[in-house]
């Protein structure tokens, strides 16, 4: 099965005709039958065919042994086709093992088919105009702008209605021209590259890019016109049959009649002399993976045959002047008498860039196109085409690179929650400021301060590639540093609780660090295996004109993480609803209600944050800015309780002191005023406040500093 979109009729029946008399010659018991497809016979184009191709082979077909597909879908088929490698003598890998094509027919390291022939593009120059002007072959895009200008004039001053165009770039804007438009968009590219030498494809946000991409629509609307520039292949071949309409156009080589005289094909100008580009394609024949052994050996047979360097001399070369693949042929003085095999040895063939994640070939193309389309017909500027040509591929997560904005600004604001955690404890160190951070000891900040590293540091595991681990490890530090902050809170609980007389209960409250220290290492335990076993997985999702991303998602492939997973979750959704528990059981004790109160509020308010993020992660598939500010429910959360806490309390408390010492300082005053005896006169806007204070009992009054002691430490 075979598939050219210029008509090559004669070729394929004589190449099919060469090979039968061969094998009846040689009494080879194999006959070759080929199923041709082109513009003229067939209504299926390029991406119709690959789509047959596909079809056929994707359910296993045996209805062909042999395929010749166009290397441009190299990555779709080559699963399709057995590595010709390990059946192929190394004289024959030898011919084609060249390094500056073979990325046209090797993929993964499989040898997926061999060229039957190639094509590449080269410039066309009009002789007839460049002889009249006495104007050479430009070498330079700025040359090929100069030159077009001057001749366009002088025909135009000669003949006012001149439609004589300067330039056919081959950027058609239909379906079928889609593979020439790509071709000749990234050939254009690695001709603006600043060294010959470099053969690094230029990265799609380069400068390089932005220049090329800048000099073609300037060579559109200088010499050429929008119409001209979208015309089809078949449109434009016709175009190149005529003299007196275009000057220049890059297009396939080969592609017209051998006796058309009108143009001279040369290498394609670069943005400096002696830099060029150009695209090479190849017609591969590959070997059906689903054919039965003999219909394989025999297949293996037919495919020696055409690529044989005297096959491929013979009947390619010489009699068809097509070009070959065996890059060595074009050494000899034979060959190069009927083919230029300058322009051969000097062609800079761009490697072609195969990743285009989940797009097949032409899905991927179309998108480009539509983007760079905006910027070459319409009004967009570069910088925005480039990037949402990269969006296409790209997907997005936070670092620490110079461009990503979003990134260093989320990094910004984490540490600024850290500092304002560590600022709290180094204003507790200052004498004025330490009698109200009275109730913290140093093994409580300690606590307190490695709860709050792990909950705040866990957005940096959405820094960076994702990987399984950091996935898992997102949602376990977070539930790692809220234990941290609420088994002190559990064990309180259990200790001030006065009817728990068990043996558990009994050993909780005669070994309070131990029992914290045991809750450490469960969780220790946890990051351990999830280190060795992850129980998520990154899962690309795709997002149509917007930043494709990766969301984190439980593999329930992986049978033990999975069941590690349900392990955690069981383990601190029993530990919270053991602390609401004990809340609910302690509310009738006074002196233990406003603790229980606040530890309540509190553990709402996290409930709330995270059912936030649970939500926020359901509803964030189409959004990668969502997606990586859900952390920040939580976070922001945390931080708001440590603000509340530790710096309006304290000041609030700071305030009311300072004012009680005014009003005791008033009332000073006005007794020295009235004179000793004189006390009946008093200003205390908090009279009511006091009296009640002054009730409370003595033991109530140390149990609530107890209290008040644990609670702020633990639900911070």
């Amino acid at each position: 099965m075979a598939y050219s979109y210029f008509s090559n009729n004669d070729f394929f029946q004589s190449i099919e005709d060469s090979f039968n008399n061969h094998f009846i010659e040689n009494n080879l018991n194999v006959t070759l039958s080929i199923n041709y497809f082109s513009m003229l016979n067939s209504t299926q184009n390029r991406q119709d065919l690959f789509s047959s191709i596909d079809y056929l082979l994707q359910r296993k077909s045996k209805k062909y042994d042999l395929y010749i597909f166009d290397s441009f879908f190299l990555k779709e088929l080559y699963p399709h086709f057995i590595d010709l490698k390990e059946y192929l003598d190394n004289e024959y890998i030898d011919y084609y093992n060249n390094e500056t094509i073979k990325y046209n027919y090797i993929y993964n390291g499989k040898w997926v088919g061999l060229p039957l022939f190639i094509k590449f593009m080269v410039l066309y120059s009009n002789d007839f105009y460049l002889n009249k002007y006495n104007k050479e072959i430009p070498k330079t895009w700025d040359q090929l702008i100069e030159t077009a200008q001057y001749i366009m004039e002088q025909e135009r001053i000669e003949n006012k209605k001149s439609h004589l165009y300067g330039y056919n770039g081959l950027f058609s804007d239909i379906k079928e021209g889609t593979i020439s438009s790509i071709n000749s968009i990234r050939q254009f590219i690695y001709s603006c590259r600043d060294d010959k030498n470099s053969t690094v494809y230029p990265y799609i946000k380069s400068k390089i890019t932005k220049n090329a991409f800048n000099k073609i629509k300037e060579i559109k609307e200088k010499v050429s016109m929008d119409e001209l520039f979208k015309l089809s292949e078949h449109q434009t071949d016709t175009l190149l049959n005529e003299k007196n309409i275009l000057l220049f156009a890059a297009f396939w080589n080969s592609e017209l009649p051998n006796d058309n005289g009108l143009y001279n094909e040369t290498l394609l100008p670069g943005l400096e002399e002696g830099i060029s580009g150009s695209t090479l394609l190849g017609y591969n024949i590959g070997i059906s993976k689903y054919i039965d052994d003999d219909k394989r050996n025999a297949s293996i047979e037919v495919l020696k045959y055409f690529i044989d360097k005297e096959f491929q001399k013979e009947i390619i070369i010489k009699k068809f002047h097509k070009h070959s693949a065996i890059m060595d042929l074009y050494k000899e003085e034979e060959v190069c008498s009927i083919l230029d095999c300058e322009i051969v040895n000097n062609l800079q063939f761009p490697i072609r860039p195969m990743e285009v994640n989940n797009y097949n070939e032409f899905e991927y193309q179309h998108k480009y196109l539509e983007h760079f389309y905006e910027f070459l017909y319409g009004n967009k500027n570069v910088d925005t085409v480039v990037n949402d040509i990269e969006d296409i591929t790209k997907f997005y997560y936070m670092d620490l690179d110079k461009d990503n904005i979003f990134g260093i600004v989320v990094f910004s604001v984490i540490n600024i929650f850290v500092i304002i955690v560590f600022a709290s404890f180094i204003f507790s160190l200052f004498p004025q400021f330490k009698q109200y951070y009275a109730m913290f000891d140093l093994p409580m900040w300690i606590n307190y301060i490695g709860a709050s590293m792990f909950i705040i540091y866990s957005v940096l595991t959405r820094f960076g590639e994702p990987t399984r681990f950091k996935c898992h490890i997102f949602i376990l530090m977070l539930l790692t540093g809220y234990t941290m902050l609420y088994v002190p809170s559990l064990s309180f609980v259990i200790v001030h609780y006065p009817k728990w007389n068990n043996k558990y209960m009994e050993w909780i409250k005669n070994n309070e660090k131990k029992f914290l220290y045991i809750s450490y290492v469960i969780e220790a335990l946890f990051m351990l295996l999830s280190a060795i076993n992850p129980s998520f997985e990154p899962v690309r999702v795709y997002v149509e004109s917007s930043k494709n991303y990766y969301q984190c998602e439980i593999d329930r492939k992986n049978i033990f993480g999975f069941i590690l997973l349900i392990i955690e979750i069981i383990f601190h959704v029993a530990l919270f609803i053991t602390i609401i528990i004990f809340m609910i059981l302690e509310w009738p004790i006074k002196p233990l209600r406003p603790f229980t109160k606040s530890l309540l509020n509190f553990l709402t308010l996290d409930g709330v944050a995270f059912f936030s993020l649970f939500l926020l992660q359901m509803i964030s598939r189409d959004n990668y800015y969502i997606e990586s500010l859900c952390p920040f429910t939580v976070l922001l959360v945390f931080i708001m309780k440590h603000i509340y806490l530790y710096i309006i309390s304290v000041w609030f408390e700071i305030s009311t002191k300072k004012k009680a010492k005014e009003e005791e300082m008033v009332n000073d005053l006005l007794k020295f005023n009235n004179g000793e005896g004189s006390t009946n006169i008093t200003v205390n806007i908090n009279d009511k406040s006091k009296i009640e204070s002054a009730i409370q009992t003595n033991t109530d009054t140390v149990l609530s500093e107890a209290t008040r002691k644990v609670s702020v430490s633990a639900y911070a």
